[in-house]
Formats: C-alpha cells, sequence, structure tokens
C-alpha cells in the first residue's frame, strides 16, 4: 500500500547534483500475455539512454539505475498485480519498490528529484478509507485502499477497569463503580479521537469506518465531533484481537455499500450529460474515439462488460471493426481483451477508471459510458 509519509519524504528531495530514475508499468498478465511489458522496459530503456546521449554527465549518473531496472525485470519473477513503479536514485543508494492493484501512466523519467505524479495521482484517484477498531480499553488503526489494508498503531489505555465484571463491562451492579469505569471509558475514547483527528489529517483520509463491540462503537460514535462525524460511513462488528484481513473483510460491506451509493450518484449525472451533450459520451463506439482524443476524465463501466476488438500496430488505436486502422491506416491486430485496454490507456492518458456492477442505468446504455475533460 502507498504510504503517505513516504511520498512526502521522496517529495522533499531537493535537487543536488543527484539524479534519479522514476520507472512506471502496467505489468497486468491480461494485457501482457506472454510477459509483453518486458519489450516494453528494454525498450524505455534504450530510448532513455539514447535520449540522454546529449547529457553524458547525467547519462553516467543514472547508469547504475537504469541497470538496476533491466536486472529487476530479467531476475526476478516478483508476483505483480497490475502495475509496478521502482525509483532510484544516488547511484545505486536509495530505492522504492512499489506493487499497484491498478494500471498507472507508464513511462520512465530521469530528473533531479523522483517523478512521483503517478503515485500521487493513483492517491487522489482511488479513496483511502480509515478502519477504527474500538473496545472500552484499546483501539487499532487502520488504512484500506483498493483492496488492500494496512494497520497503523493502536490505543491502550489499562487504567480502565471492570472488563471481566458479570455482567460485562456495561451492565455493572454497582452504580457507583459503574460510573467510575465509565468516565474511564470516555477518558480513553477521548484520547483516541484525539489521535485520530492527527492521523486523519496526517493520512488525508476523508471517510471512516467504526468497528469492535456494539457498545463501545456506540459509545465513540457519541463522543465523536461533526468534524469527524461527518466523516463517518457505516459501522461493523469485530473482536479486537481479529487479523487485518479479517477486519477487512468485516468493513467491506459497510464500505461496499457506500461506494455503491457514490457510484449511482455518478452513473446518473453521466448519463444526464450524455443526454444533454455535456461532455460526456455512453456506449463502447463513442467511448473508444475520445480514447483515443485523450479526452476521458473517469471511464465508467460494468466489469461484466467484454468485447474482443482490434488494436493498431501502427499508432495502438482501439477499435471493435477489422479492417486498416481508420486514424493512421495501418494494419490491426486482434486482442481478446479490449476492455482491459480501454481501462489501461484511460489510466495512462491521465483518467480515471470507476467500475459499477449491476446498475441498470449503465447497463441499458451500453454498460460502458465517460464523463470528459472537455
Amino acid at each position: 500500500m502507498l504510504n503517505l509519509e513516504e511520498l512526502r519524504e521522496l517529495a522533499r528531495i531537493n535537487p543536488e547534483g543527484d539524479y534519479y530514475a522514476s520507472l512506471y508499468l502496467n505489468v497486468d498478465p491480461v494485457t501482457n500475455p506472454g510477459g509483453e511489458y518486458l519489450i516494453r522496459v528494454k525498450n524505455m530503456l534504450r530510448e532513455t539512454a539514447e535520449g540522454l546521449q546529449k547529457t553524458k554527465t547525467v547519462l553516467k549518473k543514472v547508469k547504475t539505475e537504469l541497470e538496476r531496472f533491466e536486472n529487476y525485470f530479467l531476475t526476478q519473477k516478483p508476483a505483480f498485480k497490475k502495475a509496478v513503479c521502482l525509483i532510484s536514485g544516488r547511484e545505486g543508494g536509495l530505492w522504492r519498490e512499489y506493487h499497484l492493484a491498478v494500471p498507472v501512466q507508464s513511462g520512465l523519467f530521469v530528473d533531479g528529484t523522483p517523478y512521483l505524479k503517478p503515485l500521487l495521482d493513483a492517491v487522489d484517484s482511488y479513496p483511502r478509507y480509515l478502519a477504527l477498531l474500538v473496545s472500552k480499553d484499546e483501539a487499532r488503526i487502520f488504512v484500506v485502499q483498493m483492496g488492500e489494508i494496512l494497520e497503523y498503531g493502536e490505543v491502550k489505555s489499562p487504567d480502565v477497569m471492570g472488563s471481566h465484571g458479570k455482567g460485562g463491562w456495561f451492565a455493572l451492579e454497582q452504580d457507583r463503580f459503574a460510573r467510575h469505569v465509565e468516565f474511564h471509558v470516555q477518558l480513553h475514547l477521548a484520547d483516541v479521537i484525539r489521535r485520530l483527528e492527527g492521523f486523519i489529517q496526517e493520512q488525508e483520509v476523508r471517510k471512516i469506518v467504526i468497528g469492535g463491540p456494539q457498545e463501545a462503537v456506540s459509545m465513540c460514535m457519541e463522543m465523536l465531533p461533526g468534524s469527524i462525524s461527518g466523516m463517518v460511513i457505516g459501522t461493523f462488528a469485530a473482536g479486537m484481537y481479529e487479523p487485518a484481513p479479517r477486519v477487512l473483510e468485516k468493513a467491506l460491506p459497510a464500505l461496499a455499500l457506500f461506494e455503491r451509493k457514490e457510484k449511482e450518484k455518478l452513473i446518473e449525472a453521466l448519463v444526464e450529460r450524455a443526454h444533454k451533450n455535456d461532455r460526456a459520451v455512453m456506449g463502447l463506439e463513442d467511448v473508444l474515439l475520445m480514447v483515443q482524443e485523450k479526452r476521458i476524465m473517469t471511464l465508467v463501466l460494468d466489469p461484466a462488460l467484454k468485447q474482443t476488438g482490434f488494436v493498431c500496430g501502427n499508432c495502438r488505436a482501439l477499435s471493435i471493426s477489422p479492417g486498416d486502422c481508420r486514424f493512421c491506416g495501418s494494419g490491426v491486430d486482434r486482442v481478446n481483451y479490449l476492455i482491459d485496454l480501454v481501462m489501461q490507456k484511460t489510466v495512462e492518458y491521465g483518467g480515471r477508471v470507476e467500475v459499477a456492477p449491476g446498475n441498470e442505468k449503465l447497463q441499458t446504455a451500453g454498460k460502458i459510458g465517460a464523463i470528459l475533460r472537455f
């Protein structure tokens, strides 16, 4: 998972005579059958080296980085997701490796600082959710993004008493003792909320789900300030000591419900704008044209949409009809993964992709559409 603090650290690097090479590559096996990305890597490395021939001082300084990139793909067989980012600099002294569950804008960049735009775009395009797991005396904080979960820390308040009292810690028999315990629980939750506020600002999280025992979740919700309570999109039941993948599994229904509602709003806006011819199109034919013109800001599609098609061997334009390319007249090759290429090209040209399964309005309109930049 992308770590914002690590990205900030890279962004703070100032040019001081060092050079950095940043490589972004789509490696999705669907769109790279037979490891076609290896050919692209070699071409990128060769073209970059040729382009630096006029500035041999720079080429000399990044020679180690370019060799590391080539060796990485030739000697390792990592478990790729959809894209990989490699950043190397200081003549081998700095190395960062990111495996991404979404496609990125491919490219190889050499500069006095690391090139971070595709990583930052991924962070911006795919929401980060905070999952708070809370009980009377403990709390755990997770970040969820692109189907992954990472635990960032915990809060413990050992002074809270009564966790093993008869009838449970919200059903103590003695009122005075119960009030004493409740007071300490409130202190604990107040501490959790204070730390939560700082974490939200640091990690730039916009939405929160809260889990744990029902009593603790309810009490925490009541204490949240308005600035945070407005970010809560749902709750879930979970034990405090469950492993992170299990926490994600239990939080997913609340996240999925929120995302479905958001996508319904997006599709309504898409359909309305397409009918008004207001920078939006529906249907595969029009979408393919907009992909070629690099005009797509947001691509929306049903994951059930499958389509064979053709890709131009010269300009890489996509089509659903055989015959020479309508843009450059070159020959075309048949592909069985046309929709995957549409998604990949959209991201490479700076757009974002929203997958919306089972939406009736989207299905009626051909299962695919796009909101345009211009």
